[in-house]
């Protein structure tokens, strides 16, 4: 332990940082549609199988949610007051599908299906990356910027 570290209420928990809970839901719902696309693929050739997804992610929403909004604080009452946006102005409209289904009624499309695994890996990879990305800065802040 470093010198001037105490063990107990001075240590920072960064699962209550925003930013990481955010990156966390994204991680654990990308692994979860990862789960869930590999089991479509696997019953790529199974008669009558209705490919599954996970409902989108609103990481929009997730990020301007009560919990993890930053307030803005008047400190002078010549200052305007801040008008945070509704997040619920705009509306997601998912596309209805299958695309397509094959004679025995399968309608597990894989190139549909590989195109999904290969975006859940890219957000995935982004959350990682966005974490790392903190990380760095609270570092650079905590030994000071060299």
């Amino acid at each position: 332990m470093r010198p001037g570290v105490r063990k107990g209420s001075d240590t920072m928990d960064l699962t209550k940082l925003a930013l990481f809970q955010m990156a966390q839901t994204r991680m654990d719902w990308a692994t979860q549609r990862q789960k869930i696309l590999a089991q479509n693929v696997a019953n790529a050739d199974t008669p009558k199988y209705r490919a599954h997804d996970l409902k989108k992610l609103d990481f929009g929403k997730l990020a301007v949610s009560e919990n993890n909004r930053t307030r803005l604080v008047r400190t002078d009452a010549s200052h305007q007051a801040s008008v945070a946006p509704d997040p619920g102005t705009f509306r997601m409209v998912e596309e209805r599908y299958p695309f397509e289904s094959s004679a025995d009624g399968n309608e597990v499309v894989l190139e549909e299906q590989m195109s999904r695994l290969s975006e859940t890996k890219n957000q995935y990879t982004l959350a990682t990356e966005l974490v790392k990305k903190h990380l760095s800065m609270i570092k650079m802040v905590t030994r000071g910027a060299r």
